[in-house]
């Protein structure tokens, strides 16, 4: 069972960047790789998968947690939680859409 990466890192959905990193380096030092090595290793796992904005759309939508039943459904719901009313910059689309042609 996977966790979602939202609640081991303590932040909101709508969290962006810098809250996120701030929560993943609050958790590090209280979670230690040394001393806490399995919880760390879910700390960084959750990091990864939430770090920026390209890697929060590939969890919405490839995530197997993922609302819907369809990737459109997961991307509708995604913009829905991110209350954005344009959607992502051009780079940002951009490397996604490359990211989903080679899966």
């Amino acid at each position: 069972m996977t966790m979602n990466p939202y609640l081991v890192l303590g932040v909101a959905a709508d969290a962006n960047d810098a809250t996120i990193r701030q929560a993943y380096l609050r958790a590090v030092k209280a979670s230690p790789p040394d001393h806490h090595p399995a919880r760390f290793q879910a700390i960084s796992t959750a990091y990864e998968k939430i770090k920026d904005e390209p890697s929060r759309l590939r969890y919405y939508l490839f995530n197997k947690e993922c609302p819907g039943t369809s990737p459109l459904d997961a991307f509708r719901h995604s913009v829905q939680l991110q209350a954005r009313s344009h959607p992502p910059d051009f780079e940002t689309l951009k490397d996604f859409l490359r990211t989903c042609s080679t899966l």
